[in-house]
């Protein structure tokens, strides 16, 4: 095992520590303004010499409005303008969303202002997702930085850089590779960002020292995908090579594998949604008030966890189990449990409380971990299906189809753990399931796009609707052909309305592209002779669209021609999820270079996540809390102490990676926001699920049995 080195997190943490109060929340955002006007990300850049934008309202009403992409208690903002030949914001007000109306903060309604340095302060923190600024000005007025203040604000100025950075000079060659390692029979790959030219590189065994495999860089890329050592098993390899003006250099170990990849991730994904849950997790509480803290109604928690049992059911029943259902009973239900009162969480102890005392005991004692958390996230939300995203969601509180089709994926997968949970709650599972269906809205076409927040990619349903169409079949129920026929008017609906050309169908949908891509590839693969007619196009289309956005020394697909990430967001879903995008279409492909290179990108990203990217760094903050094999932490955690929904303390978690401004190749870009999410983590499962699928640990006709 490898030892894991923490320097990088030990030096943020020291020059964080004087910061730790004050956090920028506006760091990364998306700003938009009533006009179209270009380089916005200026703005929040933390630097006042990278220019201004510049805007001339006309009297009109004009509006700058920043999405802060959940929801925070702000204290206040700073306001930098330009002072290069013109006047500052003579008159304006700040607002924040209240429900879906935006209100004006009243000390933020600024009349005769004359200065270019403004520093607001509220009363009192506020709670919110969204904040603009809003002007009639009747000139010209130029903005250089906007920066929004958790609840404590610092004098001003504060965390700006006055001089634009000096660009990175590299001492010695970055070779950037997968931390973990790779799999035996896979695609493998690497990125030397700081080659000029295509330089030779050798592999060594490190125990040994000795020379394995020789190659030559192309475009700043390496390959050695037909390295298969048949001896591998417990070593570990490093890549060397020197030229175009630095020294020798040496990579970070990784070691190559059979299935290598998913073994060193069954049992940190597993560990991650134990801690996780609400109440009975690492922590009394339940931020947002579901099963797992900081999830959602379409965070996919449940979903994960059965695609990756039902991927390799024999390691997860083999895993020990940690987990008592009497002892989580004994202690909810011991009058000295107090739960801790959390962000939106609406009396969890209903829920939680419930679940050990209103439905049935868990069946066999033995229970592997991964089945319990399963189980907890099915009955959370058959206790009470209607929740509310708490990260400013205009829908409030309700029956959300998302949550519905979570029961779906269990149903399904039931036969393969029935021997741990009893027939009488999954015939409540069932009732309430088709109970609940139509009232949820999953038989009809869901038109709604949701934006880059994640909450509504298009065709979330038709992966569910077939799972029933299964379910109901095994079953005997009456309307079978319904859920099949929700499924094909949904898929149609996709084909006549989804442009692949445009990035909100796609990456756009951040961690959530899953649900539309996996969806489209299980109708095609499972059912081709009862899928629409032109299903297969539009998945070569979509695998066409990824491959022409890849064409970079990452092998990473790029959000448009000219952003490598989503902007404004933190990407860690999206790029640990798209192996499982690839590899499910893939499974539809004919064989040919279409098909390899689909793949090839699928690894690649796998391989991005941990560390083969501009910071040369995991996605992981806390790599001592379950992972193995991780050499480099991601370096820049999030500033609070304590987060949230508490997910820094839990085992397995993932936290963020490179955006844009550290595209192609710049480490001192701004980093995106360093904090994890369970909608992250479902996506590692699906990605694992997929990869056992495609590698064959597991029959690819898994979902059609």
């Amino acid at each position: 095992m490898k030892i894991i080195t923490f320097f990088l997190i030990s030096i943020i943490s020291v020059i964080s520590q004087n910061a730790q109060t004050y956090v920028n929340y506006a760091e990364g955002k998306s700003i938009k303004t009533t006009t179209k006007k270009k380089n916005l990300q200026k703005l929040n850049d933390g630097n006042l010499s990278t220019g201004s934008v510049r805007i001339n309202p006309k009297r009109k009403v004009y509006t700058v409005s920043m999405d802060l992409t959940a929801e925070f208690k702000i204290g206040g903002v700073h306001l930098y303008m330009d002072a290069k030949g013109i006047l500052p914001i003579r008159d304006f007000a700040l607002q924040y969303t209240l429900g879906k109306e935006w209100v004006d903060i009243p000390e933020a309604v600024i009349i005769d202002n004359f200065s270019s340095r403004k520093a607001i302060v509220f009363n009192q923190p506020i709670s919110m997702s969204a904040i603009r600024i809003v002007t009639s000005n009747p000139v010209t007025f130029g903005l250089v930085e906007w920066q929004v203040w958790g609840e404590n604000v610092p004098a001003i100025p504060y965390q700006v850089e006055e001089k634009v950075p000096e660009p990175f000079v590299a001492k010695k060659h970055w070779i950037c590779v997968n931390q973990v390692g790779y799999n035996l029979g896979a695609s493998k790959g690497f990125t030397v960002p700081t080659a000029k030219t295509d330089l030779p590189f050798s592999i060594i065994e490190k125990s040994s020292e000795k020379e394995v495999y020789k190659g030559k860089l192309k475009d700043r890329k390496g390959y050695f995908s037909d390295f298969n050592p048949k001896d591998s098993k417990g070593k570990e390899y490093v890549i060397q090579l020197e030229g175009d003006g630095l020294g020798k250099a040496t990579s970070y170990p990784f070691e190559i594998g059979e299935h290598l990849l998913q073994k060193m991730a069954y049992q940190p994904s597993v560990d991650f949604f134990n801690d996780a849950r609400s109440i009975m997790g690492t922590h009394p509480s339940a931020y947002g008030g579901t099963a797992w803290r900081d999830g959602t109604y379409y965070t996919h928690e449940v979903p994960s966890m059965v695609m990756l049992y039902l991927s390799n059911p024999k390691v997860f029943d083999k895993m020990p189990v940690t987990m008592s259902w009497e002892k989580e009973k004994t202690k909810i239900t011991s009058k000295d449990f107090k739960h801790i009162k959390d962000y939106k969480d609406d009396d969890p102890m209903f829920e939680a409380k419930g679940y050990y005392t209103d439905l049935p005991r868990l069946k066999c004692n033995n229970t592997p971990d991964l089945i319990q958390s399963i189980r907890f996230g099915v009955g959370w939300n058959l206790m009470n299906p209607y929740s509310a995203d708490p990260s400013g969601d205009p829908l409030g509180k309700q029956l959300h189809p998302q949550t519905i089709e979570q029961f779906a994926y269990f149903l399904y997968g039931y036969p393969a753990y029935k021997k741990y949970i009893g027939k009488e709650f999954y015939n409540q599972v069932l009732d309430s399931t088709v109970k609940w269906w139509g009232k949820s809205g999953l038989f009809k076409v869901i038109t709604k796009i949701g934006n880059p927040k994640g909450r509504h990619a298009p065709g979330h349903s038709i992966m569910p609707n077939l799972l029933m169409y299964e379910v109901a079949k095994r079953e005997n129920l009456a309307n079978a052909e319904t859920y099949l026929k929700a499924a094909q008017d949904q898929t149609q609906w996709m084909l006549d309305n989804v442009d692949w050309n445009n990035p909100k169908f796609t990456k756009g949908q951040r961690m959530s592209e899953h649900k539309t891509i996996q969806g489209l590839a299980h109708f095609q693969y499972y059912y081709p002779e009862l899928a629409p007619k032109g299903l297969q196009q539009k998945l070569v289309d979509w695998a066409e669209k990824a491959v022409s956005l890849s064409h970079n020394m990452w092998d990473f697909r790029k959000f448009d021609e000219e952003n490598y990430t989503l902007p404004g967001y933190n990407e860690a879903g999206n790029i640990i999820a798209f192996p499982a995008c690839g590899l499910s279409v893939a499974l539809t492909l004919e064989d040919g270079e279409l098909k390899d290179r689909l793949v090839e990108l699928a690894y690649a990203h796998y391989d991005n996540f941990m560390g083969r990217n501009p910071q040369n760094a995991s996605s992981i903050n806390h790599p001592d809390l379950g992972f193995e094999g991780v050499d480099v932490a991601w370096p820049f955690p999030d500033k609070r102490k304590d987060i949230c929904a508490r997910l820094e303390i839990t085992r397995g978690s993932l936290s963020s990676l490179p955006g844009s401004e550290m595209y192609p190749f710049n480490p001192k870009g701004s980093p995106r926001h360093g904090e994890g999410w369970t909608a992250y983590n479902a996506g590692w499962n699906l990605t694992i699920a997929y990869l056992n699928l495609f590698e064959g640990v597991k029959s690819s006709k898994l979902l059609k049995q």
